[in-house]
């Protein structure tokens, strides 16, 4: 019995991997305007994103007091996470951009 439930798992699975395979082969298949201003507002919604998640990920580094650069560190920092995530957006593939231009071009 074990037997006939993992292969109904199995092409269960199989099914939604088709499926899947098929809307991203319709996302890739849609032409993206990358010089629209709805585009260019999708690549700015993803660097706020990316940013969010610096942020939080920045939080879980712990430092001691040796190298602590006190509000100006924090400052720098902030303004390099900025532009971490704006050259992040444009120049790495999440896709989020991608995603958003092709539901709100619709």
């Amino acid at each position: 019995m074990q037997i006939g439930q993992d292969s109904i798992l199995t092409s269960s699975m199989m099914r939604n991997l088709t499926n899947t395979d098929k809307l991203v082969k319709r996302m890739q298949d849609k032409q993206i305007d990358r010089k629209s201003g709805l585009y260019e507002v999708c690549v700015d919604f993803e660097a706020i994103f990316i940013k969010q998640m610096l942020n939080v990920m920045r939080k879980t580094v712990h430092k001691n007091g040796l190298l602590d650069g006190g509000f100006a560190e924090e400052i720098f920092e902030d303004m390099l996470y900025d532009e971490y995530s704006q050259k992040m957006a444009r120049n790495a593939q999440f896709g989020l951009a991608n995603i958003l231009y092709n539901q709100l071009s619709k």
